[in-house]
């Protein structure tokens, strides 16, 4: 990739992103499913403790020069695997001999369409601090703090519906501020309100065709 590639933002790369910046133990969010049967989905939060790495590669080859990053980042490119703390997940047994809950994260391989295809190879994780209502989406999270100040310009439906429904009991959502009350109120646009009516005619047309199947 190139380094305009690698500075993409996260909905244009199947949320793998380029540039991947971990200190140990910061708190992770994983991005993909791994074993939902296991409480490893996407979303569960962990805590990264140890990257574990290609012994062939030159750490000192790779010269990055960042207003970003101190100058003494390492940066490594072939990652083979991250082991990540997560306490809510259900594996039992060591993994390989590792510790309880010290759950082996590996990478994974999704193509990019932008304007000249590209493959990312990169581990689905990424650090768990304040993320934006477009990156919410699609995660289920244990519990989460909501801003639902929004900014003038920006009001939507799904400024302030994703960020509540990212969990699964509303006992675990915490409102950050105060905050208008009209922002409840807010209509969807033609075109939402257009694929809501097509989505309920679907939903009474496959009603009406499935009434006398016995599930």
């Amino acid at each position: 990739e190139t380094l305009k590639e690698t500075h993409l933002p996260d909905n244009k790369t199947e949320l793998l992103p380029g540039l991947l910046p971990f200190v140990l133990d910061i708190p992770v969010l994983l991005t993909n499913n791994i074993a939902c049967e296991l409480g490893l989905s996407s979303g569960i939060q962990g805590i990264f403790r140890e990257l574990v790495y290609d012994n062939q590669e030159n750490l000192g080859s790779l010269k990055v020069k960042s207003d970003v990053f101190p100058s003494n980042t390492i940066y490594i490119r072939k990652p083979l695997y991250a082991l990540v703390e997560i306490n809510a997940s259900q594996v039992e047994t060591d993994l390989d001999g590792l510790p309880p809950k010290l759950i082996l994260v590996s990478l994974v391989e999704k193509k990019i369409p932008e304007t000249i295809r590209i493959t990312r190879t990169q581990l689905p994780i990424v650090p768990a601090f304040a993320i934006t209502t477009n990156k919410a989406q699609r995660l289920t999270m244990n519990k989460i703090v909501v801003d639902l100040q929004v900014p003038l310009g920006t009001m939507q439906v799904a400024s302030i519906y994703v960020p509540p429904s990212r969990v699964k009991k509303p006992e675990v959502v915490a409102i950050l501020r105060p905050f208008d009350m009209k922002v409840l109120q807010i209509r969807p646009s033609l075109a939402q309100d257009a694929e809501l009516k097509r989505l309920d005619q679907l939903n009474r047309k496959t009603q009406k065709e499935c009434a006398s199947f016995v599930f």
